[in-house]
Parts: structure tokens; C-alpha cells; sequence
């Protein structure tokens, strides 16, 4: 019996009284663990999932993996010289109002929103726009043009609408040919920024180019899909007009 209980008194730690179970520690650890966890959940619900494809895309860019959709960038860093002051705040408030919704949206894949060398140009492709084969504008891009539209009302030089074709051969009663059918897409668009926002008819035209000024070779159904287009340049009056894009200032979509 003394032996017994002279054992048991030499497993008890000197000097002072016998500490936690070793077992106290690891769930310790998993208490703080679960915290962390469920404050990450609460804090990840209240983020705005604009802000975090925009973040998430700058990530998955910088460590170079995966194809990702670019985080716009902001309207201010565009300059034209002829847009100063009041004016231009007011202009590039709207752009940078057209490239929120379009992140918000979805909609990278078909806007492109470009710096020419005489202005700024907006692609919209057709899918969003008009049925194939048709000229009425779909309801649901409304939003988009109207955005657009806003740009427009505050530029202050010359806005160009070209309307795009692929070269597939029409002809019908209403469209002729693909020289009809874009025009009349593009004066359909003229409309809508004269009527439903208010654009002054005085600074808006319109060109009909058909297929015979494709982005890409009409070569598969993808291809054509890209050439069936229209195109809003605003035009610096200082600058000969250009169609021509000479750098992509925003593009949204899929790295090529």
C-alpha cells in the first residue's frame, strides 16, 4: 500500500497545483476555429457579389490562373480634352454609371466600351439586341440603351450609331438586304435615345455598313454572332471622324 500511493504522489506535477486536462487545449483551439468560421459566414453574406467578382477577378489574374472577367476600370481614367470641367464630370459619371451595370449584369461578354482615336465607342452585340434576321429592339435591353442614352444627352459633340450585319444573304419584304436591315437597327437605336431619353435629334446620325465591315472572318455561327453588332461612337469635334478603335479601354468577357 505505501508503495502504491508513493507512485501515485510522483505523478502529480511539483511545485504547484496540477494543470488542465491536455485535451482542454484542442478544444480551445476548436471553439476559436468554429468563431472564425462563423464570422467569416456572416461578413461573406453582406458583401455585395459585384464587389467580390471584381475582387476575386483581380486575384485569380494576378496569380495567373484561369480565364476571368476583368474588373472595370474607372471612367475617369479616360481624358478628352474636350471635356472639362462640370461637363465632363457629368459624362463620365454616366459611362462609369454604363460600366457598373454591366458588371452587375452579367453583360461583359456582349459590351465592349472603347477608346478611338477621335472619341469613345460602345459595342453592343447583337444576341441583346434584336432578334436574328430582325430590326425591333427587345425589351429587356432597354435598361442597357438607356444608359447609353444618358451618355449621350451629356456629350457634347456628334454621337454616330453604325449598324452591323453578319453575311448571311437576306431577303424579304421588309429587309431587301443586309444594307436595309442595318440601318434600320441602327435608326431603331437613334429612336430610342431621341424618344425615350430625350437625346438631342440634333447631335445624332446613323450609318447602315451591312457585312461589309466584320470584326471577325464570317467563317462559323460564333464569328457571325460577333459581326451582327451595333456601334455608338461619340466623336470628339476637334478630331476627323474614325470608325477605327485604336486600343481597348474597357473590355469585359473572356480574355482572348
Amino acid at each position: 500500500m505505501r508503495i502504491n500511493k508513493r507512485r501515485r504522489e510522483d505523478r502529480k506535477p511539483k511545485g504547484g497545483e496540477e494543470g488542465a486536462p491536455g485535451w482542454m487545449v484542442t478544444y480551445g483551439d476548436l471553439m476559436s476555429l468554429l468563431l472564425t468560421f462563423f464570422v467569416l459566414l456572416v461578413s461573406f453574406s453582406s458583401i455585395q457579389m459585384s464587389e467580390f467578382q471584381k475582387a476575386l477577378g483581380s486575384l485569380k489574374g494576378a496569380l495567373g490562373v484561369l480565364k476571368y472577367r476583368e474588373s472595370p476600370t474607372k471612367a475617369s481614367s479616360l481624358e478628352i480634352p474636350s471635356m472639362t470641367g462640370n461637363e465632363g464630370s457629368e459624362f463620365y459619371e454616366s459611362l462609369q454609371d454604363l460600366l457598373d451595370y454591366v458588371d452587375e449584369k452579367g453583360l461583359g461578354d456582349s459590351i465592349e466600351v472603347k477608346k478611338t482615336e477621335n472619341g469613345i465607342a460602345v459595342r453592343i452585340m447583337n444576341p441583346i439586341l434584336f432578334d436574328l434576321g430582325k430590326a425591333k429592339l427587345k425589351p429587356s435591353v432597354y435598361p442597357l440603351l438607356a444608359k447609353v442614352g444618358e451618355m449621350a444627352k451629356k456629350w457634347p459633340s456628334q454621337v454616330r450609331v453604325e449598324g452591323h450585319t453578319d453575311d448571311l444573304p437576306i431577303h424579304t419584304a421588309e429587309f431587301p438586304s443586309n444594307w436595309e436591315l442595318s440601318a434600320i437597327r441602327a435608326i431603331n437605336v437613334i429612336h430610342f435615345f431621341e424618344e425615350s431619353v430625350g437625346v438631342n435629334p440634333d447631335k445624332l446620325y446613323c450609318v447602315g455598313y451591312g457585312s461589309h465591315k466584320p470584326l471577325v472572318p464570317n467563317t462559323s455561327v460564333e464569328n457571325r454572332a460577333k459581326n451582327r453588332r451595333v456601334e455608338i461612337f461619340f466623336e470628339d469635334a476637334r478630331k476627323k471622324p474614325s470608325s477605327r478603335p485604336v486600343n481597348k479601354l474597357f473590355s469585359f468577357g473572356k480574355k482572348e
